[in-house]
């Protein structure tokens, strides 16, 4: 056993892992990022220790007893051992004896117990890695390598995507076209490191991937799409929700007048809703919570405009625009009208309106 005096860790932002660490814990909700950051450490390991052998544990159904057995115990080769636990959270609660049904002993899970006297003189043979989304160290982060990494908002993801791109793939993104990405993504890093892969080799010999290309090879998401519109004929006036809406239509062969139209009756539902608390003089912030008008994280403040709308427009008017919407996509059902004309020409109108009683 190699004797270990470990002062209290702080949690680190990024994963460095230098392979002398005996007990390691990778706190990330991330799939992408678990799976690369595990790969370093197995890369890690090997070059320092050559062949080593890899065993994996659930931690819904391992035992304390086996984990610890597996870590103490020296193979015939004496091959370096990488004992990996998934699920930590979930193998630290609620563990009670080996069979799982003695009670839970006091001042901790039998787990917790376990891994706390073994981490404080772990096996010179062997490496740790507890794997888990959510993260209660207590004593066990004065005793192990506590690493919380992944990405918190859309600015890190696209600042991710900017990094992935010259390392990985050997092409820049421009700055915009990775905040689109994210946009239209998510924050799920492997969903991204797939489209990434795709974008780089558009880019082919230009060596870089354009704010165009995205728009092209990235198909937005039917909530994205509608919350575009929506944003655009609230903030950007007749001219740019009318780009927005014909944007949408020429990059996709799908019939977008549904998540349109989406967009536009929700919207006119919130200013008829808000409208009509309003004129019953309900404060504004209850009103705003009450007809469910909220920002997205990154939005520009729609709300505010919203609501500033819905203070000038009446009750009888928000009414009117909101049934005329429902009747023409009612008409667009049973084949009467052009669905792009009608959905353009209803866009049009209302940015006008909100300009009108909200400018800018």
């Amino acid at each position: 056993m190699a004797a270990a005096a470990y002062p209290r860790k702080s949690a680190s932002p990024k994963f460095q892992f230098d392979g002398s660490e005996n007990c390691v814990v990778l706190v990330c909700r991330d799939t992408f990022l678990r799976n690369h950051h595990t790969t370093q450490v197995v890369e890690k390991l090997e070059s320092i220790h050559g062949e080593i052998d890899r065993f994996d544990f659930d931690g819904d159904h391992a035992q304390p007893g086996e984990v610890l057995e597996e870590l103490q115990s020296v193979g015939l080769l004496h091959v370096h051992k990488l004992i990996i636990v998934d699920k930590a959270d979930s193998f630290l609660v609620a563990k009670g004896g080996d069979d799982g049904e003695s009670p839970k002993p006091k001042g901790g899970s039998k787990a917790r117990q376990i891994l706390e006297a073994y981490a404080k003189s772990p096996s010179d043979g062997a490496t740790l890695l507890l794997r888990t989304e959510t993260w209660r160290g207590g004593n066990l982060d004065k005793v192990m390598s506590v690493f919380r990494v992944g990405v918190e908002d859309e600015s890190q993801a696209a600042g991710w995507c900017l990094r992935r791109c010259e390392k990985e793939y050997e092409v820049t993104i421009e700055k915009q076209a990775a905040d689109l990405l994210v946009n239209r993504v998510g924050l799920d890093l492997g969903r991204l490191d797939g489209e990434l892969t795709k974008l780089a080799m558009l880019a082919g010999s230009e060596k870089q991937i354009t704010m165009r290309m995205v728009k092209e090879a990235v198909g937005a998401s039917r909530e994205e799409e509608g919350w575009a519109i929506k944003n655009a004929v609230v903030l950007d006036g007749p001219e740019g929700s009318l780009q927005t809406i014909r944007e949408i239509f020429e990059l996709s062969r799908d019939r977008q007048d549904v998540p349109a139209f989406w967009a536009l009756t929700d919207l006119l539902r919130s200013l008829h809703s808000a409208s009509s608390l309003l004129d019953q003089g309900m404060p504004r912030n209850q009103a705003q919570r009450e007809a469910g008008i909220f920002d997205r994280k990154g939005d520009r403040r729609t709300a505010d405009r919203i609501m500033a709308a819905a203070k000038k427009m009446s009750p009888a008017e928000a009414a009117a625009r909101l049934r005329d919407a429902v009747r023409t996509q009612a008409d667009l059902r049973r084949g009467i009208g052009d669905p792009r004309h009608a959905l353009e020409g209803l866009t049009v109108v209302l940015a006008d309106r909100l300009r009108e009683l909200a400018p800018r």
